[in-house]
């Protein structure tokens, strides 16, 4: 039971590492509940793994669905996907080692900051959506994780941050 525990804190600790951040805008006057269909339009090399590729794409179709939108070849929507992943190096922190002496009134110290550096997997997604040539929709997704993430930490990121995108899919319409 101990093991289960502590498997599970560092679970929740690696995933809890991680920031996903989102900015949608969309047109005001464009009518989603009328369109309700959608097709993807596949780029050729997308920058991404086919495992994260097929994760983004399986996440999307699984939101999309719950919203009541079906995919379909004679779609209203075209939805293009344009993705962008990158390794940066942070700064997370100093640990300060210091010394020093004090005595009748007089004192001094040294202290010497150690940097802790990391490297973070920053995983950016543009989800744009086309009605007739029209941009009509756009969601912006940038997923920051460990390097070395678990395919099960990326998996859980990439759901979460689209569903975070998707959250107020699709915008009511104007009254």
């Amino acid at each position: 039971m101990k093991k289960i525990f502590l498997l599970g804190a560092i679970f929740a600790t690696i995933v809890s590492c991680s920031t996903r951040n989102v900015a949608v805008d969309y047109d005001r006057d464009f009518n989603f509940e009328q369109n309700k269909t959608y097709s993807f339009v596949q780029a050729d090399n997308l920058g991404l793994n086919d495992l994260d590729s097929a994760r983004l794409f399986s996440s999307i179709e699984k939101g999309m669905l719950y919203r009541g939108f079906k995919q379909s070849n004679e779609a209203n929507l075209t939805v293009q996907v344009k993705p962008e992943e990158y390794v940066s190096k942070q700064q997370n922190s100093n640990v300060g080692i210091g010394m020093g002496t004090g005595g009748y009134g007089f004192g001094g110290g040294v202290s010497v900051g150690i940097p802790i550096m990391s490297q973070k997997l920053n995983q950016n997604y543009t989800v744009s959506m086309f009605s007739d040539g029209r941009l009509v929709w756009e969601g912006i997704l940038k997923i920051q994780m460990p390097l070395k993430a678990s395919p099960e930490v990326r998996a859980v990121n990439i759901q979460k941050g689209v569903l975070k995108m998707l959250k107020d899919f699709p915008p009511q319409p104007k009254k």
